[in-house]
Formats: structure tokens, sequence, C-alpha cells
């Protein structure tokens, strides 16, 4: 009578983890990639207990991500750790594997009890049964029956930990060398999800100390624009106004052409509208505390602080945007502006901005020479110099964000 073929052992999960494997590279973070490969493991060889060891540079160490199996045969996760020098990890890493390893590179139960109770290995070999005794010991706390490794380029990226076969079969030297391969086809896809999570972390690092700088370049334009403030009692809060002004200007134009292809529009803007007067640091206080009306050589010499702004700013490379905003606040959209009597669409859109809050302030607040006027003629007086004086793009949208109330919070409507 004939004998039926015997079946393959395993041959069906070997199929079903070498198709998972193919899908690892989209996983981008190690430990997702490593709790999945430990559920296909668990569900489809059938272990006692399935864990992965995976190295923290971090930590300098090999920690244990993932444990699954039955009750009572889990270990928690982060209760084991491993450091570099343990005998666990240097049988690997040291390349000295005969005679401890199986001929497929894992490391067995089987063989390291089988050392331990050969007396061929003990004597002169004492330091290499010392060292087995020790990886006999951290293979009991793992309750492993094999250890695989995965090297990623010569380097230890983890070690699978497998427990015994529920069905209390040995696992065979085809099991071995494929789990072998399956490990390290696993270290390949943990060192690209490594290094998209390193990448991800560098960028939010990137991004935090950006988020840092700028606060603090926000409020030290603020102290900046405070001090400036601060040495003309009459203008007490211009800029923190014109900054608002500007700001709410800006959501009624958020359409416009210019605006869209305006890269960190929004934000250039602000710190454009805070650093607006920061040339005033170059004017005498005797004549930007005048109350008298300035004589012609005073006015010219106020005259200079859109370009003394320039100046004292182009040295930061970071401001280059900033800079036509700051020059340019006093320009008239007719070409008869200052410091370079720049025309229409010459003139920067940031400018553009400034010049309408700018005047908007200067009417409706008390200046030495001259009394507080109503943000009503205030408007009229815009609208009038409409495509003389302003952008009447920029009017349009300040009319229409005068309307809706929206500077509710900055001035008295009534």
């Amino acid at each position: 009578m004939d004998k039926k073929p015997k079946k393959k052992v395993g041959l069906d999960y070997r199929i079903v983890l070498e198709e998972a494997s193919k899908g690892m590279i989209r996983f981008k973070k190690p430990e997702h990639l490593i709790k999945r490969i430990v559920q296909m493991i668990d569900k489809e060889v059938g272990t006692t207990h399935t864990a992965v060891l995976l190295y923290k540079e971090k930590k300098k160490s090999y920690v244990l991500i993932d444990s699954k199996g039955e009750a009572g045969k889990k270990i928690p996760v982060g209760y084991i750790r491993i450091s570099t020098d343990n005998p666990l990890i240097t049988i690997f890493t040291d390349r000295i594997h005969a005679p401890v390893l199986d001929p497929s590179g894992a490391l067995t139960y089987k063989l390291v009890d089988k050392i331990l109770k050969d007396e061929k290995f003990h004597g002169e070999r004492s330091p290499l049964i010392d060292k087995v005794r020790k990886i006999r010991g951290q293979m009991d706390l793992l309750r492993a029956d094999i250890c695989v490794p995965s090297f990623f380029k010569k380097r230890l990226l983890g070690i699978l930990v497998l427990g015994n076969k529920i069905n209390g079969q040995e696992f065979d030297r085809e099991e071995l060398g494929f789990f072998l391969t399956l490990s390290n086809d696993t270290a390949m896809a943990i060192s690209n999800a490594q290094l998209i999570e390193s990448l991800q972390e560098k960028v939010k690092e990137i991004e935090t100390l950006y988020e840092k700088s700028h606060r603090l370049f926000i409020h030290t334009s603020i102290a900046l624009a405070t001090a400036i403030d601060a040495r003309d009692p009459y203008t007490h809060g211009h800029t923190q106004r014109v900054t608002a002004y500007c700001l709410i200007i800006s959501e009624e134009m958020q359409s416009s052409q210019e605006v869209r292809t305006f890269e960190n529009f929004r934000e250039t803007l602000h710190i454009s509208a805070l650093l607006h007067d920061i040339g005033k640091i170059g004017i005498p206080d005797n004549i930007l505390n005048k109350k008298e009306k300035l004589t012609p050589q005073e006015f010219a010499k106020i005259k200079e602080h859109p370009a003394i702004g320039a100046t004292i700013l182009y040295p930061i490379r970071e401001l280059g945007m900033v800079l036509g905003g700051v020059r340019s606040h006093q320009e008239r959209f007719d070409g008869t502006g200052y410091p370079d009597r720049l025309k229409g669409k010459q003139i920067p859109l940031l400018a553009r901005i400034i010049a309408v809050a700018d005047t908007f302030d200067a009417i409706t607040t008390i200046r030495p020479y001259k009394d507080k006027r109503s943000a009503d003629e205030a408007i009229a007086e815009i609208t009038r110099c409409s495509g003389s004086q302003f952008d009447p793009d920029v009017v349009e949208a300040f009319l229409k964000a005068y309307e809706k109330k929206k500077f509710s919070d900055v001035i008295d409507y009534h």
C-alpha cells in the first residue's frame, strides 16, 4: 500500500508571511510595522509567545516593542531593555557564530542547552560557557525558543523572539532559514520607517524652532515698535493700531491675485506694519516731539524715516520682503510720494496697505499740530484720495472692513 506524501509543516504560513512582507515598505513608523509582524506570526505560526526587540538610538539599547502569545506568556512591553554589550546581542554583532548559533544564523534554545551540557565545551572554553549561560538566562527571561537577528547593512536593528510551537513540534532548518529571511526583510522595512520617522522628527524640530524664533521676532518687533511710540507721547499705540488695521484690510483682500501669489503674505504684512516707523529712531527728539508746525528743513528730516528704516533692516537677510513695506509706506499712488516717487503698482503691496492704515490712524488721533477728527471724516478723506494718494483696491478693502465694523475692537464707531 502506497504511503501518502507527508504534508510539509508550515508551508501555508510561510506563503502568507512572504506575501505580507511585500507590503512592509508602506509602514511609516517602526512600531506599527513591528506590531503588524508580531500579529501575523502569532496568528499564522502558532507559537506560545512572539516578541520583537528593537534598537533605540536614544536609549542605546534594545527594547521590547511588542509581545503577543498565550495567556500568561506575554511579557509586558517596555519591561525588557537589553544593552548593546549583553551576550544575547554580542553573539550576533561580534560575528563569533560557531558553535553557539545554528547554521541558519538563528540562536536556538536547543543548541544553547546542548552546549552547556556538552563537556567538550568546558575547561579551556570556560569563557564561552559563561557567555552561553548568560545567553540562556536571557532566553529564559524572554521565553524564547529561537532568536532571529534582523540585520540591515551589517547593523543589528532588532531580534525576532519566538516561543515554542503550540503543537509541540520543533522548528526545522528550513523554517529557521525562512525566519532569517523574513527578519532581514523586516529590517530593511524598519530602516526605511526609521529614516522617515527621523526626517519627520527633524521637520518638527525645525518647525518648533521656527515657531519659537518667529514668536521671539514678533515680540522683539512689538518691543521695538513700543520703544519708537514711547519717544512721542502723541503717537502712543500708533504702531499697534496700524498693524491691526493692516491685518483687517488683508482679510478683505484674500481673493486678490496679488495676495494669492504673495508667499507668507499675512505674516510679512504683520512684521512690516510693526516695523514701518522704525526709521524714526534716526530722527532727533526735538523734531519728533515738536508741538509747533515743522519747518521745511525739519519736515525734510522727518521724510527720511522710511529710508532710514529700510537701511536699519537691510542687513537682516530674512527681512527681505519686509523692506518694501517699510521703505515705501509714504509713497503715493500718483507718484508724488517719497522717498523714491514710485507710482501705482510699482509701490509694494505691503506699503500700499500700510499707507491707508497709517493715514486713518493719523487722522483719528491727536497730534501736536492738529486735533483729533472722527472716523467718518477719515473715511471721507481716504475715499477722496483713492486713486491719487492711495491704491483704489486697498481703499475698497478698507471701506468694506469698516462697513462690516471689523475695526470695532480698535476704534469707536460713534
